[in-house]
């Protein structure tokens, strides 16, 4: 028996990786693998965090999963360059420090709020850095980097001088976001999108000048009341309106009100938007002329806001005026727009700030708006109503998406300030070369997001105005010209500073400037000021390859972060390093997802539904997490992590727990059995090993490519899935049921033992190691048993000091005629345990009646499992009784059938392979199945008379299973049998007494076997109906409710009407159910053919039953239906159908099914349970089912038997009454009688 102590239990499993930890630290596993020079080096560039906070959730998943690649890679033998790194400047850190200090940044000078954010920063890295060395985190963690080292900041300033001398940085005016919340422009990537937030809209009028111009498009026209009409979502912008834009091709109306005489210019296509509201809804108007938008360019307005009379501003053509929204009149803000500001440009328009830094109206000359903030409906939104008057014709609140600051959750403003920026122009089209011919993202197709993210990025403002930060090191001339001054000498000088001092405070703590600068630059110190702009934090973390990847030519082998980076951290990097290099700095991506509650909701502290990761591995929250220990997490990581969302909850972690559970024990019963087993003494060659043991081996080889292939292509998931299934089915299932007889019957130094003690040598020794980088703890407890098993007397290394075991060419060689004879056995002993009906296999006899072309296949088969030099002890058929777990087997000829199944004691099941007939001889207590005896009389072959055909020939390849005889798939065959799918409305107690009452039903009439999609014949009792008896022909369109309440529905056209009828399926009112034709279709509810055309659900009510092949499964119909392109009842577009045929529908109607549609649908865990019952229900409903299929069986029989007993009594009883009335004259004497 197996002998180990290797535990099984999983109990105190944080208290034993704790002590695995001690005794191997990964220190001193680092320190070791540093030193062997002669591996390649594999370099993982790791993305700093935020030091703001606690480590969370999506830093575990971050972190353990670079911990995994590195410890892959260690062990398929490179050396590994991992530095932890963090981001330790921004705005997060800052506002953070101010807060925990009680103060505002408005009140404290730079120098201090520089000391208190580096001393929150510093103090939150530590405890961050203590945390992550609890999770045994593989890394140099002596050489860590942080953004606010001198070193680091000396390498930025470098690589931005180096940029700045290619020509790719540049300071300008631009409209760029602003926050007025925190004072600072931000970056694209910074921003995310409300779709809730709400804008007040207007409809505004300019009045136009008249003059010339405008009476040459208004002939005999009076020209007082001559308006543009404009409509916008940001009535604050108006106060810096320059000009209105028009579409040059864009047909415009001249629309009157003879109310009023007043004339508005509307473009042609947008009238029918305008007429909902007034004035255009309540009175009447009139269109007196019309022109094209290029004829506008020479008409002049009055400001809207500057209402002078005097001042008058252009009218512009510009492609971006569209027809989608407004009045095809748009008012240019060139200080708030992208497009606006273009304009400005090419039409030489003043930038006209509406706003100041703090999001306030900037209008001296009007008091009631100057300093309203411009951003509150109910302050400056209300006073700019107010001061237009009668100028605005129409506002309402409008409901749309617009941008916010992602940090403070506060809207955004678009504000024209100087900003330095990198010319994303010049870098874009080289930057998705790189991407498209340069760099591996993984998983597969996340490049294309990439790309496109890449493509459409538009200038990158890499300034803030903050202190918080790197300063941008350049200075500025005093004069009106404020011309910009940088050369290599300040940059040097600056560098010296940095690296003299330690830090770069004396930018702000220099009181005068000419400590800044050089000295051949005094005399120029007075006529200077310093700059007071700081980098962006991604332009920090952006620089991290230029400071940290010096020595591997500035490019990493991977980076790895969430797929957020995509727009962040990756791109920085990318754009960055082209400017430098001209290409990416990492060679290969890998993303992975978000982690989200058991709701696929994110993770947020409003919510309340944040997990901590010491939760997770110690147990406790408000999830109840059991204690899992790091092996569970880093399994759960390694399967969730590939996905867009990765799904944290009590359940999945359930599910890893259960996984390492019974790989734990595979593990040890690998290992128990080699308690006497030594490597040197007593292993076997490859050559002298028996058939099993080779085709193990072959497995084996065959599991660690597929493994190597998906660890180099970062499929780590895919990976460690195959090795947990290898382990699952052919290690556990397969290969240790069908040796114990050899390891525990065998003597202990006899060559099956042996051969099989090598195998399982190599199973273990193979296995662990590639289970090591995901679960490095067992795999470490593992080797420490293992190493004591074969070198008592030396000293127990770290596993991860290894490299991979790989097998010798001879286990690679084995014959592929060898593994297709295992193909043959696998077939036999599937269809072998599926006869067994929960019975013990080792009790019965295999009988294979066969005929001479079988016999000649099945004697191949014995020939190759004997042919191997070990069976020499084994007697012929014993290979083949090993492998399938029974008493014995025998070979009879087919001709033997027909004799053998008059048998009391024999039944027959068909089998589609080389054995036609397989037969059962229950040694237990001599009983035979009654389901097995009445599926052999209702076969074809049971019912085979002389000079009938024995046997049918097999069914073709169908991917569709056989749903007959699957007893997993009896959900599809017993849907009413179901229990309810909401566990508080479940009563198991009901549930299990209206089985019984469903099973006397089914007694009573034939109930069946039928799907959505069969085409069913109902007769039901009927008072009113001619024979009172009714009959409905028609397609089930839907099976729904469950146990003695399961009903379906049957669909037909009658008389051109679709007619719908429900039955209860358990009524008693049903006398008959006919199947006229068994089919499925690709989805289990139809009734979208309620919008399809008629044929598709018309069926004559005269219709003849379509017979299938015997021993054919159950036919997929394959067809997709075509919806008509009317209204259809349901949202069909929403719905995830296969056998829907929908018509091109309009873009707003799919834009509405995007948004209404439900992806969340694919994880609701009750829809899941469904159609997935628990094991134990399934186990429960399928056991009474299968006892109901014996007592239907025999009671069929015996209601035969009693029909015979009855008639023979009857006939009897009719001679008798004919002798009784006979005269005594005729009646035989009685001694004829005797």
């Amino acid at each position: 028996m197996p002998k180990s102590k290797f535990a099984s239990t999983m109990k105190n499993r944080v208290k034993l990786e704790n002590d695995i930890k001690q005794k191997f630290p990964v220190n001193q596993l680092w320190d070791w693998q540093s030193k062997q020079t002669h591996r390649p080096v594999f370099v993982l560039h790791d993305g700093p965090p935020y030091a703001n906070g606690p480590l969370h959730l999506g830093h575990f998943l971050n972190k353990i999963q670079k911990d995994i690649i590195v410890r892959y890679k260690l062990l398929a033998g490179h050396r590994i360059d991992f530095r932890l790194g963090w981001d330790c400047h921004g705005l997060p850190i800052e506002l953070k420090a101010l807060q925990k200090n009680k103060t505002k940044s408005t009140s404290e000078d730079p120098l201090t709020i520089r000391r208190l954010a580096r001393q929150f920063a510093s103090e939150t890295l530590e405890k961050q850095k203590a945390e992550l060395q609890s999770w045994g985190i593989l890394a140099d963690w002596s050489n860590c980097y942080k953004t606010f080292d001198k070193g680091y900041i000396i390498d930025q300033i470098k690589l931005f001088w180096i940029l700045y001398q290619k020509g790719l940085l540049y300071r300008q005016y631009k409209p760029v976001n602003w926050s007025p919340t925190v004072q600072s422009a931000l970056a694209e990537s910074e921003l995310e999108y409300n779709n809730k937030h709400q804008s007040t809209a207007i409809y505004v009028r300019f009045r136009l000048k008249n003059d010339d111009s405008l009476s040459r498009l208004l002939p005999q026209t009076s020209l007082e009341n001559v308006y543009a009409l404009i409509w916008t979502t940001t009535p604050w912008s108006l106060v810096g309106n320059q000009a209105v834009a028009v579409n040059e091709n864009f047909k415009y109306l001249f629309v009157t009100f003879p109310s009023t005489n007043d004339t508005y210019i509307i473009a042609e296509p947008l009238l029918s938007n305008i007429k909902q509201y007034p004035p255009f809804s309540n009175e009447q108007f009139e269109i007196i002329g019309d022109c094209l938008g290029s004829q506008l360019t020479k008409v002049k307005y009055y400001h809207p806001i500057y209402q002078d009379q005097v001042t008058t501003y252009p009218i512009v053509i510009s492609d971006h005026v569209t027809s989608e929204l407004g009045t095809g009149l748009v008012h240019i803000a060139p200080a708030h727009g992208a497009d606006d500001f273009l304009l400005s440009i090419k039409h030489n328009l003043q930038c006209v700030n509406a706003v100041n830094l703090t999001g306030h109206l900037h209008c001296p000359t009007i008091e009631s708006l100057h300093n309203r903030n411009a951003l509150d409906p109910n302050d400056g939104i209300q006073s700019i109503l107010k001061h237009l008057n009668s100028n605005v014709l129409h506002h309402y609140q409008l409901t749309h998406s617009y941008p916010y600051d992602w940090r403070e959750k506060k809207p955004v403003l678009i504000l024209g300030s100087q900003q330095w920026f990198i010319d994303t122009t010049r870098l874009r089209d080289r930057a998705c070369n790189v991407i498209s011919d340069e760099v591996k993202i993984y998983p597969e197709g996340g490049g294309k997001s990439f790309l496109s993210m890449t493509a459409r990025r538009p200038y990158w403002c890499i300034s803030r105005q903050r202190c918080w930060g790197v300063p941008i090191p350049v200075f500025y001339s005093k004069d009106e010209k404020n011309e910009l001054v940088v050369n290599e000498d300040i940059i040097e000088h600056l560098i010296k500073c940095v690296q003299e001092k330690g830090s770069i405070d004396f930018w702000w703590s220099a009181d005068d400037i000419k400590d800044l600068l050089p000295k051949s630059m005094h005399d120029q110190a007075e006529n200077l000021v310093r700059a007071n702009d700081i980098f962006d934090v991604w332009f920090d973390s952006g620089s991290s390859f230029y400071s940290l990847l010096k020595d591997f030519n500035y490019q990493a082998d991977l980076y790895c972060e969430g797929h957020d980076q995509f727009n962040g951290w990756f791109l920085s990097s990318l754009l960055l390093s082209t400017g430098f290099q001209s290409r990416a700095p990492f060679s290969n991506i890998f993303v992975h997802g978000f982690v989200v509650d058991k709701n696929n909701q994110k993770m947020s502290k409003s919510i309340g539904n944040v997990i901590e990761p010491s939760h997770m591995i110690y147990g406790g929250g408000k999830e109840r997490f059991l204690e899992n220990g790091f092996d569970v997490c880093r399994e759960w990581v390694t399967r969730e992590s590939y996905k867009q969302q990765c799904k944290a909850s009590a359940e999945d972690l359930g599910k890893a727990y259960k996984r390492v559970y019974e790989i734990r024990n595979v593990l040890k019963f690998l290992l128990g059995n080699l308690y006497d087993y030594q490597v040197d003494k007593h292993s076997v060659a490859v050559e002298n090993l028996t058939a099993v043991d080779q085709y193990m081996a072959y497995r084996l080889h065959q599991v660690l490519t597929t493994f190597h292939n998906d660890f180099d292509r970062y499929r780590m998931y895919h990976g460690l899935i195959t090795a947990e299934t290898f382990i699952q089915t052919d290690v556990s299932s397969f290969y240790c049921s069908v040796t114990k007889d050899r390891l525990y019957c065998n003597p202990p130094d006899s060559h099956l033992r042996r051969s099989t003690q090598t195998v399982f040598h190599l199973l273990l020794k193979c296995l662990n190691e590639r289970l090591a980088p995901v679960m490095p703890y067992l795999a470490q407890e593992l080797h420490n048993e293992l190493s004591v098993l074969n070198h008592k007397e030396k000293k127990i290394n770290d596993i991860f000091e290894n490299e991979f075991t790989f097998l010798e060419r001879a286990f690679t060689d084995i014959s592929s005629e060898l593994a297709s004879t295992m193909v043959i056995v696998f077939h036999l002993r599937d269809t072998f345990h599926k006869m067994l009906q929960n019975r013990r296999a080792i009790l019965c006899d295999i009988v294979l009646y066969l005929s001479d072309k079988a016999k000649v296949q099945l004697k191949q088969v014995i020939d190759v499992l004997g042919r191997h030099p070990s069976t020499v002890e084994m007697k012929i058929w014993q290979p083949l009784e090993e492998l399938l777990q029974c008493s014995r087997v025998q070979q009879r000829s087919l001709s033997d059938l027909e004799t053998d199944l008059t048998e009391e004691n024999i039944s027959s099941v068909d089998l589609p392979l080389i054995v036609l007939i397989s037969v059962v001889r229950y040694k237990q207590r001599g009983h035979i199945p009654d389901q097995l005896v009445e599926h052999h009389r209702q076969s074809p072959l049971g019912k085979a008379k002389a000079g009938a055909a024995v046997g049918v020939s097999p069914p073709k390849d169908d991917k569709t299973p056989n749903l007959r005889t699957t007893p997993h798939d009896f959900k599809y065959v017993y849907p009413d049998f179901l229990p309810n799918p909401i566990p508080y409305l479940r009563d198991r107690i009901l549930e299990k007494l209206e089985r019984k009452d469903m099973f006397r039903r089914r007694q009573q009439i034939e109930i069946p076997e039928f799907y959505v999609g069969s085409v069913l014949g109902v007769t039901s009792a009927d008072p009113y109906a001619p024979n009172r008896r009714n009959r409905f022909v028609g397609i089930c369109i839907q099976r729904e409710r469950h146990g003695l309440k399961h009903q379906f529905t049957l669909r037909n056209i009658v008389d051109g009407v679709g007619v719908e009828i429900i039955y209860e399926l358990y009524n008693p009112t049903i006398t008959k159910i006919e199947v006229l034709k068994l089919e499925r279709r690709l989805d289990e509810n139809l009734a979208y053919l309620r919008d399809a055309p008629p044929e598709y659900c018309t069926f004559p009510f005269d219709m003849e039953p379509v017979k299938l092949p015997p021993g054919s499964g159950v036919p997929l119909n394959t067809i997709q239906v075509p919806i008509t392109s009317t209204h259809w009842q349901y949202k069909w577009e929403r719905h995830d159908l296969k056998g829907v045929l929908l018509p091109k529908l309009p873009r707003s109607v799919g834009k509405a099914s995007e948004r209404y549609s439900q992806p969340w649908r694919q994880w609701d865990i009750m829809r899941q349970y469904r159609t997935e019952i628990h094991d134990d229900d399934r186990a429960e409903i399928f056991e009474d089912i299968e006892k109901h299929k014996q007592d239907l069986a025999q009671y069929r029989i015996d209601s035969k038997e009693n029909v015979k007993i009855t008639r023979t009594r009857q006939k009897a009883a009719g001679r008798k009454a004919i002798l009784d009335d006979a005269p005594k004259a005729n009646r035989p004497s009685s001694s004829t009688s005797q």
